[in-house]
């Protein structure tokens, strides 16, 4: 499928295949980024606890963070895969050793989602003999690689268009997504397995390590948590310094007519995974948060309320300017939300990036209204209108 069959008139083809090293982060950029982000983590966790069984070994890589930890079996359990550029497999690697492991001895590998730098590694780590683990409607991604995220990325585009997004925008997301220099192998299938809500891994020392089902993020998005020590391994569900976006997803094509693939909506799900993770911390049993980029955070709480306020001032924010009355698009609202990032996008590439991320939020909001019954939807001329229901009168 190419970007001419869902976008019509853009004539511009996604390449699946790798790109040159010129535009990939060098290794030496790798490996100083690498050391910076070791030593902080390794400070952050080794210098409050010392050094045990028990202690997760942070393994930063280009920007993201796997955690190594000791399986009561022998061998290591990794939180996360990695990602896939030059330098970081042996970054990884060197890391381990530090605990006395060999990638051979990595027996799991629990991917908290399918995005490129979280899940680019699995298939060198199943190389290796390990199990890879992914919630069930991820599994397919790790199955497929870059091509499956190739025709995701298509479907992206298209949803864009629908929404409303103009041609530029559109042409800047395939500028962005052709200048990744992110590879992703597809992982064996006989080494890939679902795994439940609940499944549990047996941990040096007697812990636990426990898989909660977070869908929002992507689909079959996971966290992890260990109760012995209470902490939360929680991918991008939850981070230090931003706040994640839900995404546009398609988890199931449709083969007879993929550009007709239904849209998964995320943004439900998300706010309903964060406020289960809420209760956990409300009960006392998260004490400190292990994000997937940036350092480990304690007053978990703060995180939880700043994700939900957010949303909150979002949603309040789009139900506000439907208000006035008559139909609008996604983008649309996302100018009106924005107004300096669309005065900016027809000429600066990284305005266009943002805006089309602060549409996928609209989008995720507008799904929210929807759900609740307070929304329409009409498309006209092959784009999505949204208008208020109007009270009937009591």
């Amino acid at each position: 499928m190419t970007i001419d069959a869902v976008i019509p008139g853009l004539a511009i083809q996604l390449k699946a295949e790798r790109l040159d090293k010129s535009n990939q982060i060098g290794e030496r950029d790798i490996a100083q980024l690498a050391a910076r982000e070791s030593l902080e983590q390794l400070r952050w966790i080794h210098g409050r606890e010392g050094t045990s069984l028990s202690t997760p070994l942070p393994l930063p890589l280009a920007g993201n963070t796997v955690y190594a930890l000791a399986l009561a079996e022998g061998g290591a359990l990794l939180v996360d895969a990695g990602p896939d550029l030059e330098g970081t497999w042996g970054e990884a690697v060197a890391l381990l050793a530090t605990r006395g492991w060999e990638p051979r001895d990595v027996r799991a590998v629990v991917v908290t989602h399918y995005h490129l730098d979280h899940a680019g590694l699995a298939a060198r780590w199943a190389a290796m003999g390990a199990r890879v683990y992914a919630g069930a409607l991820d599994v397919p991604s790790l199955a497929g690689g870059r091509a499956w995220y190739e025709a995701r990325t298509l479907l992206r585009l298209a949803a864009l268009a629908r929404h409303g997004a103009p041609r530029a925008l559109l042409e800047a997301q395939v500028a962005q997504a052709q200048r990744s220099g992110y590879g992703w192998a597809p992982c064996p299938e006989p080494s890939l397995e679902a795994v439940r809500d609940g499944a549990t891994f047996a941990l040096a020392g007697g812990a636990e390590l426990c898989v909660i089902a977070a869908p929002g993020h992507t689909p079959g998005n996971l966290v992890c948590h260990v109760a012995a020590t209470r902490e939360l391994y929680a991918g991008d569900t939850l981070l230090p310094d931003t706040i994640p976006t839900p995404g546009l997803h398609f988890p199931v094509l449709d083969a007879d007519a993929p550009q007709r693939s239904p849209r998964w909506p995320s943004l439900p799900p998300y706010l309903h995974s964060v406020g289960r993770l809420r209760a956990l911390v409300e009960a006392g049993a998260v004490r400190r948060l292990l994000p997937g980029h940036g350092a480990p955070v304690e007053g978990v709480a703060r995180l939880v309320a700043r994700f939900e306020q957010h949303h909150a001032r979002r949603g309040a924010l789009v139900r506000a300017l439907l208000a006035p009355g008559g139909e609008q698009s996604a983008y649309e609202l996302a100018q009106r939300l924005f107004p300096r990032l669309a005065a900016q996008h027809p000429v600066e590439a990284r305005a266009a990036l943002q805006l089309a991320q602060a549409m996928t939020e609209v989008i995720g909001h507008l799904d929210v209204l929807q759900g609740a019954g307070v929304l329409t939807r009409t498309d006209r001329r092959g784009v999505a209108r949204y208008t208020l229901v109007r009270k009937a009168p009591a």
